[in-house]
């Protein structure tokens, strides 16, 4: 499927298209368009983080928290709903101050458009930083479900152990 959203991505237009390519449409292609200057057409994709569009901001929610309410993400992966907490409190200025990810995560995810050739170039870094973010919020959860096996392993024990248990989860 084709989607559509604002040039210059920034937090929420780089963390939605993550969500969309790995949870709901691996095929999905992004346009990006320069706004408020371009009237929407349907031949350019489901819209996405444009104001006044469905999966855009609603109710003090980012579309990122929009989405995975739309498409139940949180039962393929409950992990989703700490990671849309983090990019709400980095994508919502006035909630940033709540979550301690947040300040960095937007610092960083607003840098990717400076060192990026173009949007689609911007998407294609920030993923990787926003799997990164994925993967430790996944083992953050590791830790907490395998502590007490933890306790008793030795630093480079734990870390094989963690990427082990990603490993699996991932094929899951």
């Amino acid at each position: 499927m084709k989607w559509v959203t604002r040039r210059h991505v920034h937090v929420d237009r780089i963390a939605s298209p993550w969500l969309i390519k790995k949870f709901i449409d691996p095929e999905a292609e992004f346009k990006f368009i320069p706004w408020p200057a371009t009237e929407l057409k349907p031949e350019d994709g489901i819209p996405i983080d444009i104001p006044g569009v469905e999966l855009g901001h609603h109710n003090n929610k980012c579309t990122f928290e929009t989405l995975i309410k739309k498409y139940n993400l949180l039962d393929k992966d409950p992990v989703l709903e700490d990671m849309a907490i983090i990019i709400h409190g980095a994508d919502v200025a006035e909630d940033m101050a709540k979550i301690p990810e947040a300040a960095g995560l937007e610092v960083i995810s607003g840098g990717m458009i400076w060192i990026s050739k173009d949007d689609h170039d911007a998407l294609e870094k920030g993923f990787l930083l926003y799997d990164a973010l994925f993967a430790n919020l996944k083992v953050r959860q590791l830790r907490k479900k395998h502590q007490s096996q933890l306790e008793k392993m030795s630093r480079n024990e734990v870390i094989e152990f963690l990427r082990k248990q990603l490993k699996n989860q991932s094929r899951e």
